[in-house]
């Protein structure tokens, strides 16, 4: 039925070009009939058939009346109802320019010319097609056809736009939705922005309304001049490609809203002002995108999520919700980095966009301290300062099992947090990453401080430190002292590392030290300070606990540093202590021992008595203080920090915090340089009243074994008949006995010498004490001058907070 239709609309326009071509040839006739043809059959969508339909209706009730207007408004119904040809509106549109024509010879010429001159053919050649992501397959073929000028054979007189109308218009606003500027609307560059050509005569109104559209090409032009400039970087990065993804998913239903307007338009039902509808809520969606590339597109990374995350700021729902389907797919492999590292360990980031950074040199020994790090421009907003330390702590903790520790045992993590099932972490925005991270953070912590508790010891470790470098096994401790004291009291040149070494080793066998792990006691071991000229062993003999990873994360090398010092300390007190406890034991036995002298020392040994015990009432409360006071707090307190120790780094930082309390306690820190210069002043005046005491001693054994031998001597003669004493000894007899007193006259001034100094140090240390800060050491003084006798004995020398130090320490 629609052949035999098309068959009668061709003998139409065949007796219509021989009727107003009758003085032409057959060629003549033949060219004016193809041009008709071409007319009806290449200009669909230059004719809106509803809108040519309307203006016949007016100009037909204008010019004819009402009844022929309806005639043909009945005549057109009818056309529609039987389905009439396939290109009515060009039909109606050629019937036009003929009505218009006012003589036979203006027919001629529109039918000799091209009818449609008025329009312009846009150059397909110079249109460049749309570009789509290789990605995009399903959309390609849709985007390629809409790029192509489907109506190349329409062509326009560039200058005048003669015969240019809305419906032309509408063609060129679609082309320019898609980036492809006309003849009639061009691409200015200077101005950023689509401008329609001045020739073009038509209403202000719709050429303002044009430019108005034709910002919907512009927005257009630059996200997919944006989205083709990143994807060209390779150092964009994988959150970056997401991003570009993310936007190219979004102009899907710009392109399906360009095909639905396409068809509009074919059909003839596309006007500007329907334009203006179709395409409203759309320019609101492309300025949000465009905002979104011009603001964070240029980041890349964390940067870029944060950048993204600020938008959801906004308060429109739409904006919020596509805001948040774009950082969704941009997070994407953020993600999956993030799950790498919580459950694995391991830092995927080939383009430097996670929050975690590596530093690969950095050797095993010092993985946990500074091979991972947090890098502060890459965190995201979304994530808090507090949570990023967690996820920091949670891959290190992984990597320090693996790779230090050389455990390779899976940790148990539940079901519901394995990253390859469906219920694992899903979003990096919300409170689902918070309860993940908080769970995996618990397990590898607890699985870490559970392995180094059981396979690596290391509350035994900690307790072998306390008993070997803090002095803790007392009876190991007094036994090796009396093993090597003779040996450290000489040259530290003669000493033999091995000797000590075979000698603490007796004392582990010899004491309760046997009883403990052999793999603690294996680790202690003899060490030699650098020496210096006239030093004796007591100034270089120290003792060390050698650790290996993965505790010497914990006790590293700045810790064993720490405890060298303190065992200085305490092993000089130490040393005081039994030096002191050795002349009073010798002093006690010299009316046993050297009974010949005994009647000329006596006023000697009531001196070295109150020297002695003097030393050792201040010795012993120091060594309380140190012992009750400092130690044992501190190493309770550490306890405690351990077994409730979340992680390794509470661990870590409750060993540094006991370390420093002990060192500033002990007065091995800068703050307290003075305090203890005035201790070990008082230290060196111990140690040298006991060289002294022993020089003394060898004096008086040597004057008792002179005296023993006078006494021998005597008896033998006086049972021989002869004189206990002869004339000719008793010159020398009395030569002895004036030298020996003179010798115990100097024994004794330097003593009473040793005496004043040591009370003098005291007291200059017992201010010093008072003026710290710290309660425990104003209490020290006290106990140490606790009936004020360096008080009363020094009157006013003792200046300032010492004479007024209980009124202070009790308020």
């Amino acid at each position: 039925m629609s052949d035999k239709r098309e068959g009668h609309v061709n003998e139409l326009l065949k007796q219509l070009c021989s009727q107003q071509l009758s003085g032409g040839g057959n060629s003549d006739i033949s060219r004016a009939y193809q041009k008709c043809c071409r007319t009806l059959d290449t200009r669909p969508f230059l004719c809106d058939e509803h809108q040519i339909n309307e203006e016949i209706r007016k100009k037909l009730s204008t010019t004819k009346g009402y009844n022929v207007a309806h005639s043909y408004t009945d005549c057109y119904d009818n056309l529609v109802k039987l389905g009439g040809p396939k290109n009515r509106g060009g039909v109606l549109y050629f019937l036009t320019l003929l009505s218009n024509s006012k003589s036979k010879s203006d027919v001629v010429a529109l039918l000799k010319s091209n009818p449609v001159s008025a329009f312009k053919q846009s150059d397909s050649s110079s249109v460049a097609p749309c570009v789509l992501p290789t990605r995009d397959i399903a959309l390609k073929s849709r985007t390629d056809s809409l790029a192509k000028p489907r109506y190349a054979s329409a062509v326009l007189n560039p200058e005048t736009f003669d015969g240019y109308s809305e419906a032309d218009l509408v063609r060129d606003l679609l082309f320019v939705f898609q980036g492809i500027a006309t003849s009639a609307i061009r691409w200015e560059a200077d101005r950023m922005c689509y401008v329609p050509q001045p020739g073009i005569k038509l209403p202000k109104t719709k050429l303002d309304l044009a430019c108005k559209l034709a910002e919907l090409g512009f927005l257009y032009k630059q996200i997919k001049s944006f989205v083709d400039q990143r994807l060209s970087e390779q150092s964009y990065g994988l959150i970056g490609q997401a991003f570009c993804s993310a936007i190219m998913h979004e102009l899907r239903e710009y392109y399906r809203l360009i095909a639905i307007l396409e068809n509009q338009n074919a059909s003839g039902k596309l006007s500007l002002h329907r334009l203006l509808v179709w395409s409203h809520d759309t320019f609101d969606q492309l300025r949000l995108l465009s905002s979104l590339c011009a603001q964070a597109g240029y980041l890349n990374g964390g940067a870029l999520a944060s950048s993204l995350h600020t938008f959801l700021q906004y308060g429109d729902p739409t904006f919020h919700h596509l805001v948040k389907k774009v950082l969704h797919v941009t997070t994407r492999p953020l993600l999956e980095m993030l799950r790498r590292w919580i459950y694995e360990g391991e830092c995927c980031d080939a383009y430097g966009e996670f929050f975690i950074t590596v530093d690969s040199d950095t050797p095993e020994d010092l993985l946990w301290d500074s091979k991972y790090t947090i890098r502060p421009e890459m965190l995201p907003t979304f994530i808090s300062k507090q949570m990023a330390e967690r996820i920091l702590l949670i891959g290190k903790t992984i990597n320090f099992i693996r790779v230090v520790c050389r455990d390779h045992s899976p940790i148990n993590f539940p079901f519901s947090t394995v990253a390859t099932t469906n219920q694992g972490l899903n979003d990096i925005i919300g409170p689902d990453l918070n309860g993940h991270v908080a769970e995996v953070y618990k397990i590898t912590s607890s699985h870490l401080i559970s392995l180094l508790k059981k396979k690596y010891l290391l509350c035994e470790h900690l307790a072998a430190i306390r008993d070997y470098l803090l002095l803790g096994q007392g009876d190991f401790i007094q036994h090796l002292m009396d093993l090597i004291c003779k040996d450290l009291s000489g040259l530290s040149s003669t000493l033999q590392t091995s000797m000590l070494q075979s000698k603490l080793e007796t004392a582990q066998r010899a004491t309760n030290a046997q009883y403990h792990n052999v793999d603690v006691t294996r680790r202690v071991s003899v060490i030699k300070l650098e020496e210096s000229s006239g030093d004796t062993g007591w100034d270089v003999f120290t003792i060390d606990y050698v650790l290996n990873c993965p505790l010497t994360v914990i006790v590293n090398q700045d810790s064993r540093e720490t405890y060298l010092c303190i065992f200085r300390m305490l092993w000089k007190t130490k040393r005081i202590e039994h030096g002191l406890r050795r002349i009073w034991g010798k002093t006690a036995t010299w009316e046993r021992t050297l009974p010949h002298i005994t009647q000329d020392i006596r006023e000697l040994r009531h001196l070295v008595n109150i020297v002695c015990a003097e030393m050792q009432h201040f010795i012993s409360q120091v060594q309380y203080y140190i012992n009750f006071e400092v130690l044992e707090c501190s190493w309770k307190e550490l306890e405690t920090a351990v077994d409730t120790a979340e992680n390794l780094d509470n661990i870590i930082e409750a060993h540094k915090r006991f370390l420093g309390i002990v060192s500033e306690r002990l007065m091995l820190n800068q703050e307290h340089l003075q305090v203890l210069t005035k201790l070990y002043a008082n230290y060196q005046n111990a140690i040298s009243f006991m060289d002294a005491y022993d020089k003394a001693h060898d004096v008086l054994k040597k004057t008792n074994t002179i005296r023993e031998k006078r006494a021998v001597d005597s008896r033998i003669r006086s049972k021989q008949g002869g004189w206990g004493i002869e004339e000719k000894d008793e010159a020398r007899i009395a030569q002895e006995d004036a030298d020996f007193k003179s010798q115990l006259k100097a024994i004794s001034k330097q003593f009473s010498y040793t005496h004043k100094t040591f009370t003098d140090s005291l007291g200059e240390f017992l201010v010093a004490l008072t003026s710290e800060a710290d309660d425990s050491m104003k209490f020290l003084s006290l106990r140490i001058d606790f009936n004020e006798h360096y008080k009363h004995k020094h009157g006013n020398s003792f200046n300032g907070p010492y004479i007024n130090r209980t009124k202070s320490v009790v308020a």
